[in-house]
């Protein structure tokens, strides 16, 4: 005969504690990691900013390219129900990084829905970043003109202020879009043509949208007096006779 030995009420209540216990001092010692390996990676960024050539030209500090690229890398292992969670985590550990080498200031113009563009653009480039909004997208405009900094300015929100990449602000290139299918808003700034990410190219042309002569379509993201903001699939280079104002991954 086999007896089975059943734990009363009150030792069960003890060994449950001693489980929670032992689940937490499991998150300590996985937390104390964690500090370990941001530090050293602090470190690692440090050398890194001082070993990487200085950009000419007035370029900002970011390489939107090399950051899609690393992420891209660490989603790799990433399950999907942690993939979101995963990202703003890195985010957060890049744009401190990124701190240390000087801060990041950014400017942001959404007269609707200023929250969500605000939110976005404090996802993108972490809390080490000091965000501003702007009521004016000119004035956000030429603080990304400086080279100090970027700016995140909504779309088809009653101001064209796009249509200035292809002439005062030529020198500006969007680099980031912000909207889950279509974008809401763009963040722009004086980024090494070179360094832009791999994606659908924003381009800045008078007439409609219907093709690019590369046999790649365009989809609209919005209009003004003849002239047409939209995206492409084709790999036209910034600054070329097609209207290319950079790209968005």
């Amino acid at each position: 005969m086999t007896l089975t030995l059943v734990k009363s009420p009150d030792e069960a209540a003890e060994t449950e504690p001693l489980t929670l216990a032992a689940l937490r001092h499991e998150i300590d010692l996985l937390d104390s990691e964690m500090v370990a390996l941001f530090q050293k990676r602090l470190e690692l960024a440090d050398r890194v900013g001082r070993a990487k050539d200085a950009p000419t030209g007035g370029y900002v500090k970011l390489r939107p390219d090399r950051e899609q690229a690393v992420l891209a890398h660490v989603l790799q292992g990433a399950r999907p129900d942690t993939r979101d969670a995963v990202e703003a985590l890195w985010r957060e550990v890049v744009g401190h990084g990124l701190a240390r080498q000087g801060q990041l200031s950014v400017r942001v113009w959404a007269p609707v829905e200023p929250a969500r563009a605000f939110d976005a653009a404090r996802l993108r480039f972490g809390r080490a970043a000091e965000l501003k909004t702007e009521r004016d997208p000119q004035a956000a405009l030429a603080f990304a003109a400086e080279g100090k900094g970027v700016a995140v300015l909504a779309i088809n929100a009653g101001d064209p202020w796009w249509m200035g990449l292809r002439r005062e602000w030529a020198a500006l290139s969007v680099f980031e879009g912000f909207g889950r299918d279509i974008p809401t808003s763009l963040a722009v700034g004086r980024i090494d043509p070179g360094a832009l990410p791999r994606g659908d190219r924003v381009l800045v042309t008078a007439g409609g949208d219907a093709g690019d002569g590369s046999g790649a379509g365009r989809r609209g993201l919005d209009t003004h007096h003849g002239w047409t903001l939209s995206l492409t699939s084709a790999p036209v280079v910034p600054g070329g006779p097609e209207g290319c104002v950079g790209a968005i991954a």
